[in-house]
């Protein structure tokens, strides 16, 4: 049994994910509605998630565009309290991720008492908001002195490239490794993108025995690839109105995923 299927209690658990729209500071953040209008949503949108009966929950500042490798005070600030509040309805595990910030995901999930946190943790990337540089000495460092009891999900692809020409077998090692890392997380090149099966393949290959885990692009269509392919899936964006990242969740297509996804999980050796 892996540490997935101990702390989800299902083997290859499907996470659904939370994504905050602009939260406070950011540059499309709604005023007129404030912070109760985020919450309203968030609350909505969680509610879904474990009506349509997602395996856990993951809440990430998804609507913060542009995102910063260094957040201000009030994205912390603001975090802490709507997954405070949101975790009262939440009755499995949950976690968080925050773009794109590795200190700012340790310190929140900490303060919130998260069962996982996703964030990168070693190696360097480039994206759209520059460099990633996280630096696992000093996260995992930060994590003991604040006794972070969470597991952290490494990602080691998606929405960046790394630099240096390393292989991506390679960078799952280290992340493991070198970075400590209890599972390792895929992404494609955006939000909803499907994941080269290449790309999960060399993943296993490196990760030393720890989970892989498929961080984006899982469909109605593809999800028993997906089953098969990775040990845990973390999704959102094609159960959302019309498959946008930045819409509500919807009901009857997160409802249908899941009975489509747990029938299939269940002939799975």
């Amino acid at each position: 049994m892996n540490i997935l299927e101990e702390m989800f209690g299902v083997k290859k658990p499907i996470i659904g994910m939370v994504h905050f729209p602009p939260l406070p500071g950011s540059p499309l953040y709604d005023s007129g509605g404030g912070m109760k209008k985020i919450m309203d949503i968030t609350l909505r949108d969680t509610e879904a998630l474990l009506e349509a009966g997602f395996d856990g929950v993951s809440f990430s500042n998804e609507g913060d565009r542009p995102y910063m490798s260094n957040v201000s005070k009030v994205t912390v600030a603001a975090m802490s309290a709507l997954i405070t509040e949101a975790k009262k309805v939440v009755d499995r595990p949950f976690g968080l991720s925050v773009l794109a910030d590795p200190e700012a995901a340790i310190s929140i999930g900490t303060a919130v008492e998260a069962d996982f946190v996703r964030t990168f943790l070693s190696w360097v990337f480039v994206g759209d908001w520059g460099m990633v540089d996280p630096d696992a000495g000093k996260l995992q460092r930060l994590k003991a002195s604040i006794n972070g009891e969470f597991k952290v999900f490494a990602n080691i692809s998606g929405h960046t490239e790394p630099l240096g020409g390393r292989r991506l077998e390679d960078i799952a090692r280290g992340a493991v490794k070198f970075g400590l890392a209890d599972a390792v997380c895929l992404a494609g090149t955006t939000a909803g993108s499907e994941i080269p099966e290449e790309d999960l393949l060399m993943a296993r290959k490196g990760s030393v025995g720890r989970p892989v885990i498929v961080g984006t692009g899982t469909t109605i269509d593809n999800i028993e690839k997906m089953l098969t392919l990775g040990d845990g899936i973390i999704m959102g964006t094609s159960v959302k109105v019309d498959g946008d990242t930045f819409k509500p969740v919807d009901k009857k297509r997160a409802k249908e995923f899941m009975e489509k996804a747990k029938h299939l999980r269940e002939k799975l050796p």
